[in-house]
């Protein structure tokens, strides 16, 4: 009766860590301004660039001298959105991978990591609590910049269409899972946030231009990430990105298999 109650208590304990890990990470994001920060720029970027796009002839025009005129096609509703995951790429995936590297960086400092390592009951319940919800704050994240650029693409520049711009944010949020899971690797790389989110860009800087091979170029993760461009302008359809679709849930899953095996054999 003692050995029972003994494990059954064990167990307890170990249920009420996890749901107190779930809910330290949650309070994390919604207590600090982590994830409205986030929020708020994918939005700004959202309205901005149709805007730009729209006015981008005058504004050209406008900085060149010397009677020099540059006169630029007419702009699409894809280019609204083109503009929109340019800087979506270039300013917000940082900012994801710089927020998951702070969450997922948990072995830093020595003392959080030993705190954390001796009340959890596996590297696993570290990660999976800080892996979904960053995951999720990224993808409401980019899913209201992708909501604002359609209404003002939709405004200035013409109508979108409706399947086209659905399947690419099917598309950009897969390849934002994959990128927090690049992430949960280079936490087993390296310790401190500056060094996981150096580690975790250079990886995903590295795909395309393994992509220029033309083999596997449909299958790299990165080709997801132009994807809502291609869709909404017709290039392809939602069929032409199920294998890379696949491919890259599969490396996002390996990704966290690795991460949680080398974080498990890692000494603190």
């Amino acid at each position: 009766m003692t050995t029972v109650a003994a494990t059954t208590a064990v167990e307890s304990a170990g249920r009420r860590t996890q749901m107190n890990l779930w809910r330290l990470e949650w309070l994390r994001l919604t207590r600090t301004p982590r994830a409205i920060a986030l929020a708020v720029v994918y939005v700004l970027i959202g309205l901005v660039e149709p805007v730009i796009t729209k006015y981008e002839n005058q504004l050209i025009g406008s900085h060149v001298g010397n009677g020099i005129r540059i006169y630029l096609p007419p702009p699409t509703p894809a280019d609204g959105v083109n503009g929109y995951i340019s800087e979506a790429t270039l300013i917000g995936l940082v900012l994801v991978v710089a927020l998951a590297a702070g969450a997922l960086g948990f072995d830093s400092p020595k003392g959080m990591a030993i705190f954390l390592r001796t009340r959890s009951t596996s590297i696993w319940s570290l990660i999976a609590p800080r892996y979904t919800v960053t995951a999720g704050a990224a993808a409401v994240a980019y899913l209201l910049g992708s909501l604002a650029t359609w209404y003002e693409t939709n405004l200035l520049l013409g109508p979108l269409p409706i399947g086209g711009m659905l399947a690419g944010m099917l598309c950009g949020t897969v390849y934002l899972a994959f990128a927090i899971a690049t992430t949960a690797l280079a936490a087993s790389l390296v310790r401190s946030t500056v060094a996981i989110t150096g580690t975790a860009l250079v990886i995903l800087l590295a795909l395309p231009v393994l992509g220029m091979v033309h083999p596997i170029d449909l299958y790299m993760p990165s080709a997801l990430v132009n994807a809502p461009v291609q869709l909404v302008d017709g290039t392809w359809s939602l069929t032409h990105f199920v294998p890379v679709l696949g491919v890259t849930v599969a490396a996002s899953v390996g990704a966290l298999a690795l991460a949680v095996a080398r974080l498990r054999a890692r000494e603190i």
